[in-house]
């Protein structure tokens, strides 16, 4: 990958996180060919990808295609535009060392934002933000996440895999589950006594994204019936009524075949259900959980300790600390992983 391509990245990164969006980079597409074979293809990717929750708990979402270089603009315009419509971002950006005006009046007509670097730069000044300090920080960030996600990949290949590839391209109530199972398989296999700061970021940086599909179920379980959440966000845990009718079919008709009486919700349902239940009463604290966490494991981290600073603290109100250590204890709980790995927030 150019620098060049890497500085964009780093200062769109900045924008969006000025804008309020839990910002990831390179999020890759995929989807299923039944050409020869049944196989799974990388589509594209989002450079720069973030989302974030309103204070109702709607959902929004923000990407970037970062491009040095002076030429193609509009081939890879086009190219964006699908990859928007096909991941439903909500705004799209196209950032190039320079654009052709004919690339800028096609971006208009299509929705999509277009900005060179020197247009980015002026932004972020507008913002109050040192760029070439921003870029730094973004740079020793950037690498040390995928330092330890290499490093982790040769002791647990499909948790990594799992947060870099398939969490972008499954459904939001099926990694609630995938990402219980894969953690509880995780906490079986490996008791950590004394984890270290390597371990301890990975488990952050799952649990965002377990709170973050967590979150988008409230609110589909708010709009879908809001006087009676419970009931909305269970039937959201299974994709929909129609579909949790069809598993419960599927469930009784397995139980009568084997003559036994297995629990068709799993042990954790209710309790994740009950915590949901509570966040959903304060929508504002629990839309920044997935914020506080992503700048927990980014700037609380070194080489040898994790050191949460309390002016973190003080740009979140109370009850969203009190929420994220409320989810940090239930995966800690429900997945069996060792209380040590989220004890330097838990503890506050």
């Amino acid at each position: 990958m150019e620098n060049k391509d890497l500085r964009l990245k780093f200062m769109c990164k900045a924008l969006f996180a000025e804008l309020g969006y839990v910002t990831h980079y390179e999020i890759k597409l995929r989807n299923r060919s039944y050409i020869t074979t049944y196989k799974v293809h990388d589509v594209s990717d989002i450079d720069v990808y973030g989302y974030r929750f309103n204070a109702d708990l709607s959902f929004s979402t923000i990407g970037a295609e970062c491009k040095s270089g002076e030429s193609s603009a509009l081939d890879e315009l086009y190219k964006f535009i699908g990859i928007r419509d096909m991941y439903h971002l909500s705004k799209a950006y196209l950032i190039k060392s320079r654009l052709h005006q004919n690339a800028r009046q096609v971006a208009l007509q299509k929705g999509v934002q277009c900005f060179t670097e020197v247009e980015l730069r002026k932004m972020l000044l507008g913002f109050g933000l040192n760029v070439d300090q921003i870029i730094a920080v973004e740079s020793a960030k950037y690498r040390k996440r995928m330092k330890y996600m290499e490093q982790y990949k040769a002791r647990n290949e499909k948790l990594v895999e799992y947060i870099q590839l398939d969490f972008w391209n499954k459904e939001n109530w099926k990694n609630v589950h995938n990402i219980i199972h894969i953690l509880t398989s995780y906490g079986q296999q490996q008791i950590i006594d004394t984890p270290t700061v390597m371990d301890k970021y990975i488990m952050y940086s799952i649990t965002e994204l377990f709170a973050l599909s967590c979150l988008r179920n409230a609110s589909e379980a708010i709009v879908l019936n809001y006087s009676d959440f419970d009931s909305a966000f269970s039937t959201c845990l299974y994709g929909g009524a129609e579909a949790l009718n069809e598993k419960r079919r599927i469930h009784d008709t397995v139980n009568i075949a084997t003559q036994e009486d297995r629990s068709f919700e799993p042990h954790w349902q209710e309790e994740l259900v009950s915590l949901f239940s509570r966040a959903s009463e304060s929508t504002i604290a629990a839309a920044h959980v997935p914020l506080l966490i992503q700048e927990l494991y980014e700037n609380s981290f070194y080489s040898d300790k994790v050191k949460v600073d309390s002016s973190v603290l003080g740009r979140y109100p109370d009850l969203t600390r009190k929420f994220t250590q409320d989810i940090m204890a239930f995966v800690q709980k429900t997945c069996h992983i060792s209380d040590q790995v989220f004890a330097d927030f838990i503890a506050l």
